[in-house]
């Protein structure tokens, strides 16, 4: 498990997503997204964003803690993007509260599809699907 007091506390069961790998396709991207909607890079999203690009690539679970503006909404989506961008299929983000759910389909989301069209190559898609209590 790796902790840094300025980043996530990651555990994985995949020891790719013990270290951030420099330069991959998500960080790059991940910087991409930052910049478009103004924000600063911050190094507990980078780690965050690399451990769940690895752990999807690698077929594992992972449980991420974060503390409040470690960004970790960009730092799932982004990859989240990637994904669904190589054709891996559709990708689900599930929460567990109704103002996380706005959050991500009022403000977040659409903004990642505007800044990620041009290096996606197309422009992501999304969509809020509610169940029978919500």
């Amino acid at each position: 498990m790796a902790s840094t007091s300025q980043g996530p506390s990651l555990t994985s069961e995949s020891p790719a997503a013990e270290a951030a790998a420099g330069d991959s396709p998500v960080q790059a991207l991940l910087a991409t997204a930052v910049s478009a909607i103004g924000g600063a890079e911050r190094s507990g999203q980078t780690v965050m964003a690399q451990a769940v690009w690895d752990a999807v690539a690698d077929g594992t679970h992972l449980a991420v803690q974060a503390g409040t503006g470690t960004g970790k909404s960009l730092a799932y989506l982004v990859p989240a993007m990637q994904l669904a961008a190589d054709k891996r299929g559709p990708v689900v983000v599930s929460t567990a509260t109704i103002a996380l759910q706005r959050q991500l389909v009022d403000r977040d989301l659409p903004r990642l599809a505007d800044a990620l069209r041009e290096p996606l190559g197309r422009t992501p898609e999304f969509a809020i699907l509610k169940g029978r209590n919500n």
